[in-house]
């Protein structure tokens, strides 16, 4: 007869999660609020709003830094706006913005959005630091 131990299932460790700080730079002014928005759908970084999985929200435009935490590692993609105005928008005019953007990586804003993989960074467990630099073209 062949006898057979009980066992109970071990529970798997948690990954390890990530913390992110990201230091804002180059504001204009301290006028409204910086809309942000973290997608780990870094192909389609520009539609990040409609991603059900997103971090998005707001903090006043005062604000330095901003602390992400308990974020899973991988690949993310961020973009930001200086709401100046506060009515939740980036406000344009004519196509091109009226006010602060920025994105992770800082890419060279030439014509027309920078490219997924300009954008696109590595978030290893642990903890992580990105400066973003608001860009203003009007």
């Amino acid at each position: 007869m062949l006898a057979t131990a009980a066992t109970s299932p071990v529970p798997l460790p948690a990954p390890p999660l990530a913390t992110l700080r990201v230091d804002v730079e180059g504001l204009r002014d301290r006028k409204g609020h910086l809309l942000f928005c973290l997608t780990r759908q870094t192909k389609d970084f520009l539609s990040c709003d409609k991603d059900p999985t997103a971090i998005h929200g707001s903090v006043a435009a005062d604000t330095a830094a901003i602390n992400f935490e308990n974020m899973a590692p991988g690949e993310w993609a961020l973009l930001m706006i200086h709401d100046s105005n506060g009515n939740g928008k980036l406000d344009t005019r004519f196509g091109i913005p009226r006010e602060g953007f920025g994105f992770s990586g800082n890419p060279v804003i030439r014509f027309g959005p920078p490219s997924a993989g300009a954008v696109r960074f590595v978030l290893p467990s642990g903890t992580s630091e990105q400066r973003l630099k608001m860009r203003y073209i009007l």
